[in-house]
């Protein structure tokens, strides 16, 4: 086959997916289990494929390969599948779930028929089996003789928690606020964690001002909170 005949068979490739305007949807978008459960991600495709494949976010960004979703497909022991070509359905079973199964997951379509990335928009899963939240909040480090600079930020980080923890308060001595919270993100031991961040100025913080972060339950209501001041350094959390 000639260098030429590759390049129109590539270009058409690339023009078929790209016209085509394949969607691809994940369902649910988090799903929280706990160790030795089992989880089904769902993809749907817009056309008729007959095969998916599935990836695992790993800590740097890239994408993991770790199973093909298509009929009859074998389990490995630890991935299986259920599809529905009728229905363009395909779906990822993950069998005895452990810490280390916490992750985002994404389905795609093979890249042995399409050049153009095409993926579904994620499905991150939680495993857990917290009891309690952990709560901690972080300052940055700074020699005694540097000059603070003109605010300091605090990062309050609450982990290993399970629904409904959500809700975080700050009190930073001058005013009581709702702080904004990050989308979190999943460490390499399968731990997942929130934060949010506030500033307070550095003359309040040289004051030696209790910080205070709060983490509220909505049902039955209870809280945690964890304290920071100069003086004092970061005090672990305690319930109420």
């Amino acid at each position: 086959m000639s260098h030429q005949t590759v390049g129109v068979i590539l270009i058409y490739l690339q023009m078929a997916a790209s016209e085509e305007g394949i969607q691809i949807q994940q369902s649910p978008t988090q799903v929280w289990l706990t160790p030795g459960e089992t989880a089904q991600l769902d993809c749907h495709s817009s056309k008729v494929e007959g095969r998916i494949m599935w990836y695992k976010e790993q800590q740097g960004g890239s994408l993991q390969w770790i199973y093909q979703s298509f009929e009859s497909a074998p389990s490995d022991g630890k991935y299986s599948s259920n599809v529905n070509t009728a229905a363009n359905s395909f779906s990822l079973i993950i069998s005895n779930l452990q810490r280390d199964d916490s992750g985002v997951y994404y389905c795609g379509l093979s890249a042995f028929l399409y050049l153009q990335p095409n993926f579904g928009n994620g499905t991150r899963l939680i495993v857990t089996d917290a009891s309690e939240p952990s709560l901690s909040i972080l300052v940055p480090f700074a020699p005694e003789d540097a000059e603070l600079p003109p605010v300091i930020p605090l990062l309050c980080l609450l982990s290993d928690f399970t629904p409904p923890w959500s809700a975080v308060l700050w009190d930073t001595g001058e005013q009581v606020s709702e702080g904004q919270m990050d989308a979190g993100a999943i460490d390499g031991n399968g731990v997942f964690s929130v934060w949010s961040l506030t500033t307070i100025p550095s003359e309040t913080w040289n004051q030696e001002t209790n910080c205070t972060c709060t983490a509220k339950e909505s049902s039955p209501g209870r809280s945690i909170n964890a304290t920071v001041s100069k003086e004092t350094g970061p005090v672990l959390y305690h319930q109420t």
